[in-house]
C-alpha cells in the first residue's frame, strides 16, 4: 500500500510499503491508494474485526455525456465527444467518481462474485461490483468489492402497488439478466425485493450474497431455475398489485395476466427466464404501443472508386402480413464483406447470404406466414443457427477450393419493435435517432481489441496500420463464435447495417447527420455511399437503413 501526502491536483509522494508485522486486521488510513492505485481512500466509514468499509474516489477523472438519452459516464477527461453516442463534451466538467469500498479479511464473502466475474458474467441488469485482491501491508492478502455510492435502493423499500407497465418493464430487464445468470450456471437461493434495485426505468439484480452455483448438481439445476423464474414472477406480481399471494382476479392488464397465470396459476408451467423476458417485453409493448408497428428499409451496395470487383453481398427481406387490421411485420437484413480476392471474397459473401436466405425461407418466413411465427422468442436462436449454417457453407467451400476465402457478416431480424442482431467480423450495426448514434455490435478486429485494452484511442484506431486485421470471420473455422444483441426500436429510431467500407471513411457523427437528414431510408443509404466515395472510396461499400415508424 502507498500513501499520498496530498489529494488530487498535487504530486503523489509514495512512501515505503507498510511491511511491519500487523497482528490485527488493521484499517487503511485516509489517503491510501488501492486497486493498483486506481482508488484513493477518503474516509473510513466502518471498522470491524473481519471487514472494513471505506469511501473512495477514482484517481482518473471522467466526463459524463450530457445527452439525457445517453448519459455514458466512462469518457476519459480530454475526450472531445462521447464514445457512446458522439455528443460533444465541450464544457462538461470532469469528475472523480466516488464509490463505497468493502474490505474483507478472507475470501468467503466474495467467493461468488469472484466466481461470476471469472466466468465472464456480464449484463446491464446485474450490478456486479468490481473485485480485486491485494496485500496492502505486504503479507496478508485482503479482498475488496467496489460498490456504487450512493447504493441503489432495493424495491423492498418502494411503495406498492406500482404502475403495471413500469413493473413489467422492470421484469423484462430482470428476467433477461436472470437468463444470463442461468447460462453461466448461477441462480438464487431466494428471490425477494432486497435483491432487486431500480433507478428510474432501469432494474438490476444486486447483493449476490445468496446467489448459488448451479453447476455443482446439474440434475437439480432445471428445477432450481424454475424456482428462480417463479420467485421473480411472484415479486413482480406483488409490486404490481400489493398482494402477497397470486390471485387470478387481481387488477392487472390482460397481457400481464396471461404471463402470471402461466407461471403462478394452477397448474403452473415451466418457463425459462428468457421466455419470461420475451413475454414481459411483449406485454410492455402491448401497453405502450397497441398500434401496429411499421418498418421502412433502404439499401444499396457500391464497388467504390478504386476496386474492380464488389466483394460485398447484401440481403434485405421485408414481409408484412395484415390480418384483422393487425400488422405482423418481419424483416431480415444482412451485410457480408468478403475477403480473399477474386473468385474467393465475392463467393464467400454471396454463399453466406444465400445460406441465410434459404434458412429464412424454411424456418422464419414460412412459420410467420402460417401464423406460427408470431412468437419472436426463438428469433435469436434462429439467427445464431442461420449464421452457423452460413459459416459451415463457406468453410466447406474454402476446404474444397483450397482458398483463403472468408467473409464478415452482420445480420438483423426485426419482428415488430424488436431487432435481434448477430455479427462476426468488423461489419457493424448502429442505432441512430434524434439523440445520437450508438454502435450496437463490437468489431472483432485487432484495433478494437487495442482500444478495449486502453493501448490506443478510438481516434488512433482509424489510422492504425493494422486497422483491417480481423481475428474472427465466417468460414475460417468449422464453428464460429457469434455475438448476439437485442435492440428495442421506437418510432424515430433507425437501424443501420454496413460494411467497413463506409465506417472506414465516415466518422460516426457524419453517419448520424446524413441519416437524420433524410426521411427516406433509401435516400440516406445513397447519400452515405456518395459521401464515402467522395472521400476516396478505396473499399466496397454496402449499407442498409431500417426505420421504425
Amino acid at each position: 500500500m502507498r500513501q499520498s501526502v496530498k489529494r488530487r491536483g498535487a504530486v503523489v509522494h509514495p512512501t515505503v510499503p507498510m511491511v511491519a508485522a500487523v497482528t490485527r486486521f488493521q484499517a487503511l488510513p485516509e489517503g491510501a491508494l488501492v486497486g493498483n492505485d486506481m482508488y484513493y481512500v477518503t474516509q473510513l466509514c466502518h471498522e470491524a474485526p473481519d471487514h472494513h468499509v471505506y469511501r473512495v474516489e477514482e484517481r482518473i477523472p471522467v466526463l459524463t455525456c450530457p445527452s439525457p438519452q445517453c448519459g455514458y459516464a466512462d469518457n476519459l477527461a480530454g475526450t472531445s465527444s462521447c464514445l457512446q453516442c458522439g455528443a460533444p463534451l465541450a464544457g462538461v466538467v470532469p469528475v472523480h467518481r466516488e464509490h463505497q469500498l468493502l474490505e474483507y479479511r478472507d475470501a468467503a464473502p466474495v467467493v461468488m462474485i469472484a466466481r461470476m466475474l471469472a466466468r465472464g458474467v456480464c449484463h446491464a441488469g446485474l450490478m456486479l461490483p468490481d473485485y480485486f485482491a491485494e496485500s496492502p501491508y505486504g503479507h496478508q492478502e485482503r479482498h475488496y468489492l467496489v460498490m456504487p455510492e450512493p447504493a441503489p435502493m432495493p424495491v423492498s423499500q418502494s411503495p406498492v402497488p406500482q404502475k403495471a407497465v413500469r413493473v413489467l418493464d422492470w421484469g423484462a430487464q430482470l428476467a433477461d439478466a436472470l437468463a444470463c445468470l442461468h447460462r453461466h450456471h448461477i441462480g438464487w437461493r431466494q428471490v425477494d425485493g432486497d435483491h432487486v434495485a431500480v433507478q428510474h426505468r432501469k432494474a438490476m439484480w444486486i447483493d449476490f450474497d445468496t446467489a448459488r452455483d448451479l453447476s455443482a448438481d446439474p440434475a437439480e439445476a432445471a428445477g432450481e431455475r424454475d424456482q428462480d423464474v417463479a420467485g421473480l414472477a411472484r415479486l413482480l406480481f406483488f409490486l404490481a398489485t400489493g398482494l402477497d399471494r397470486y390471485a387470478p382476479e387481481a387488477d392487472v392488464p390482460p397481457s400481464a395476466r396471461r404471463v402470471f397465470q402461466r407461471i403462478l396459476g394452477e397448474p403452473a408451467e415451466s418457463v425459462s427466464a428468457q421466455s419470461l423476458a420475451d413475454e414481459l417485453g411483449r406485454a410492455v409493448s402491448a401497453l405502450r404501443r397497441p398500434e401496429s408497428p411499421c418498418l421502412r428499409a433502404g439499401h444499396t451496395t457500391d464497388v467504390g472508386m478504386v476496386r474492380d470487383l464488389n466483394e460485398d453481398s447484401m440481403l434485405a427481406l421485408e414481409l408484412d402480413q395484415v390480418r384483422r387490421s393487425v400488422s405482423r411485420p418481419v424483416g431480415l437484413f444482412v451485410v457480408a464483406d468478403g475477403m480473399g480476392g477474386h473468385a474467393a471474397g465475392d463467393v464467400a459473401s454471396g454463399l453466406a447470404i444465400e445460406t441465410v436466405a434459404l434458412h429464412a425461407a424454411a424456418h422464419l418466413l414460412v412459420p410467420h406466414l402460417s401464423g406460427n411465427g408470431g412468437d419472436p422468442s426463438g428469433a435469436q436462436l434462429w439467427l445464431m443457427d442461420a449464421v452457423q449454417a452460413a459459416n459451415q457453407a463457406v468453410y466447406a467451400q474454402r476446404q474444397s477450393t483450397q482458398t483463403n476465402m472468408g467473409t464478415t457478416l452482420v445480420a438483423a431480424v426485426v419482428i415488430g419493435d424488436t431487432a435481434y442482431l448477430a455479427n462476426v467480423g468488423d461489419s457493424r450495426a448502429y442505432l441512430v435517432n434524434q439523440a445520437g448514434i450508438r454502435q450496437i455490435t463490437t468489431d472483432h478486429s485487432l484495433v478494437e481489441r487495442l482500444v478495449a485494452l486502453g493501448q490506443i484511442s478510438p481516434a488512433d484506431a482509424r489510422s492504425h496500420p493494422q486497422r483491417n486485421v480481423i481475428y474472427r470471420t465466417i468460414g475460417d473455422q468449422e464453428q464460429v463464435e457469434v455475438d448476439c444483441f437485442v435492440q428495442r426500436l421506437t418510432p424515430g429510431d433507425s437501424l443501420l447495417l454496413c460494411s467497413d467500407g463506409l465506417t472506414g471513411k465516415l466518422e460516426d457523427s457524419d453517419i448520424w447527420q446524413l441519416v437524420q437528414r433524410h426521411r427516406s431510408p433509401q435516400d440516406a443509404c445513397e447519400e452515405l455511399v456518395q459521401a464515402a466515395n467522395a472521400r476516396g472510396g478505396e473499399d466496397n461499400l454496402t449499407v442498409i437503413v431500417v426505420q421504425a415508424q
